[in-house]
């Protein structure tokens, strides 16, 4: 099911906050978008390409009464409520993309995704239950070297390539 978000008018701009929260008004839209819309909330200071804004600038013509060429557009502001929290994450709610970038850093569960994360892109595939010890491996080593991503790769480099307790046999193979 797909909802329309509400459209924008002079008569009643809204923020980005304002009109996704019909998504949470539906159960199956709600499940996705009470995970997703927070996060993106605190990103709501930079625009759709990065450019930093105090608020939204909404711009508006007079369409319904024949906008005329001379006829200068409406712009309205409208404050930016950029209060975010990741779900899921214990105190976890920020309001600028410095504080997110700390939270996430400090999160075990995020530090251990981003390991995750790389196996499988490396690997072409899902970890299975044989991939734990790699995957524990990998993780002490990104912890031990202080979360440096290029520590991350070299481990799993090595650790996939030479798996934990592998012995060599005659011939060199594992």
């Amino acid at each position: 099911m797909s909802i329309n978000l509400p459209a924008l008018t002079k008569d009643k701009p809204q923020t980005n906050r304002d009109r996704l929260a019909v998504h949470l008004s539906n159960e199956s839209c709600a499940s996705c978008h009470s995970l997703i819309d927070s996060i993106g909330f605190g990103m709501e200071k930079f625009d759709a390409v990065g450019q930093r804004r105090e608020k939204l600038t909404l711009t508006f013509m007079d369409v319904e009464h024949g906008a005329k060429r001379d006829q200068k557009p409406v712009k309205v502001e409208l404050d930016l409520n950029t209060q975010g929290e990741v779900a899921g994450l214990k105190d976890s709610k920020f309001s600028n993309p410095r504080e997110l970038g700390t939270i996430l850093a400090g999160s075990t569960q995020c530090q251990e995704c981003v390991a995750k994360q790389l196996f499988r892109y490396a690997m072409g595939r899902r970890e299975n239950v044989n991939d734990r010890p790699v995957l524990r491996r990998v993780y002490k080593d990104f912890r031990d070297s202080q979360f440096r991503f290029q520590e991350l790769m070299v481990s799993l480099i090595k650790w996939t390539e030479f798996p934990p307790g592998g012995e060599a046999d005659a011939s060199g193979s594992y």
